[in-house]
């Protein structure tokens, strides 16, 4: 299975795409406009107690205070739980809107194979951890080598390590997490003990371990070297391939994944036998309602609908990939009759997660209605959420493009300027939203610095995100 993460580096952002056999599978962002929040470890003091959610809030520093249910409370601090307390606390869910951010205060660390819980003793092993006999001798190795009241989850792909590394990576994280419990006692609210890298960052690391072979392709050679320093020192005997990639054209747009990335903007998206799927998120679940639309389904009704299904099918899983959906995710096929179509679809299903080793995705029989069922356990931000937003008239959730969206786009733009390898003037008119968050953010000068350019900007009457560039002359 040939792997490749292209990385394209911009001046305020940083896009990854993974492919599989030159499919795109996942694409993320990160940003100067967002912290990742997800498994930070903070100071957080008690505000309110909340005996009938059986819960307490929580300041931590942030704009909004956090939930932090009792069960999530370590023993030790069940007691002294009131208002004005102080405890470390690890935010688990980046909740978006009007809710504060999910809190837990049994806190974990992760490492290369094994998950640190300082609060909850105890050697578990990953039910996907098959073979009894490397369960049960990375669980024997864990309890005598270690000497710590901590306890250990040991990571799926802690099978295919030494029980060496196993246990270096234990008194890794015990190391850590005895610094990080020492050091809060003398920390006051919103001081930040612990912060995982950015996600772009993990999702390499995780690559390279699943992975028996990845290349790395990247526009930055600072960049790369700085990841293959990092990647070197994670240790391990790792095959990546390192590719600076040193044109100036769009890295996306020559592995043809502009179109694909566009696509998960989108409300609709077609298929290739002239279906779609129409794609909507409530606060609860995805949903994905597939139409025949232009498909023609002639002759043999019931094999033309199972074959726009599977096609459906796997347009969906790739959608839930791309676009980082998590949760409850419910698609809506065109009606089947045959009890062997619809368990047909659900096989397909599962033979195209196991293609792509999706294990955080599990897919359910279908139901009655006919509705494929997935869910997803949340790990990072949803990709459609970071660039949609609601829409300024109707606010419908998720419905136009975000600032981060317009401004990956202008950065596109201003690209091809710099293509022209003399400094050049550029003239922007943006739409007041946008011009407010340039100038709040002080991007300007960042992106005349990265590009080359100098930038004249002017607000124009427009409410969405639209950009007017206009290149004057050479300087």
């Amino acid at each position: 299975m040939d792997k490749k993460m292209i990385l394209k580096k911009n001046a305020l952002s940083l896009e990854m795409a993974l492919l599989v056999d030159d499919e795109l599978i996942h694409y993320y962002v990160d940003s100067v406009l967002e912290d990742n929040l997800q498994n930070r470890i903070v100071i957080g003091q008690v505000k309110q107690v909340v005996k009938n959610l059986n819960a307490v809030f929580v300041d931590y520093g942030e704009e909004k205070n956090g939930m932090l249910h009792l069960k999530q409370v370590p023993q030790c601090y069940q007691n002294k739980i009131q208002q004005g307390f102080s405890l470390p606390v690890q935010i688990v869910k980046q909740n978006i809107g009007e809710k504060g951010h999910k809190l837990t205060a049994k806190l974990n660390l992760v490492g290369k194979y094994l998950v640190c819980l300082p609060f909850e003793p105890g050697v578990h092993i990953s039910k996907k951890i098959g073979d009894p006999v490397s369960r049960d001798n990375i669980k024997k190795a864990l309890e005598k080598e270690i000497d710590s009241e901590y306890g250990f989850i040991a990571r799926t792909h802690a099978e295919e390590a030494s029980l060496e590394e196993i246990i270096l990576d234990a008194k890794k994280l015990v190391e850590q997490a005895n610094a990080l419990l020492n050091e809060g006692q003398y920390l006051t609210k919103g001081s930040i003990l612990y912060e995982e890298p950015a996600p772009i960052e993990q999702m390499i690391l995780e690559q390279v371990i699943k992975s028996s072979h990845l290349e790395l392709v990247c526009n930055d050679e600072a960049l790369l070297q700085s990841l293959q320093r990092k990647i070197e020192a994670y240790g391990g005997q790792h095959e990546v391939t390192y590719t600076y990639f040193k044109e100036q054209q769009n890295i996306f747009s020559i592995y043809s994944l502009t179109k694909k990335i566009e696509q998960i903007t989108k409300r609709k998206v077609w298929l290739k036998s002239g279906g779609n799927l129409i794609i909507d998120y409530t606060e609860a679940m995805t949903i994905m309602d597939v139409n025949s639309a232009k498909a023609i389904l002639t002759k043999n009704a019931e094999k033309a609908t199972l074959a726009l299904n599977k096609e459906a099918t796997k347009e969906a899983i790739m959608q839930i990939l791309r676009r980082n959906l998590s949760g409850m995710i419910l698609v809506d096929l065109v009606e089947m009759k045959s009890a062997a179509s619809k368990l047909e679809i659900y096989e397909y299903a599962k033979q195209i997660l196991d293609r792509y080793g999706e294990r955080s995705t599990k897919v359910y029989p279908l139901t009655e209605l006919g509705l494929l069922q997935f869910s997803r356990t949340k790990k990072y931000q949803c990709v459609s959420h970071q660039l949609m937003e609601a829409c300024t008239v109707c606010h419908m959730p998720y419905t136009s493009h975000s600032f981060l969206w317009a401004l990956i786009k202008l950065e596109e733009q201003l690209s091809t300027v710099q293509l022209e390898q003399e400094k050049q003037k550029v003239y922007l008119k943006v739409c007041p939203d946008f011009y407010k968050q340039m100038i709040e953010y002080e991007m300007i000068r960042t992106l005349e610095t990265y590009y080359s350019v100098e930038i004249e900007m002017e607000k124009s009457d427009e409410k969405e995100n639209r950009i007017i560039l206009c290149q004057f002359y050479k300087r």
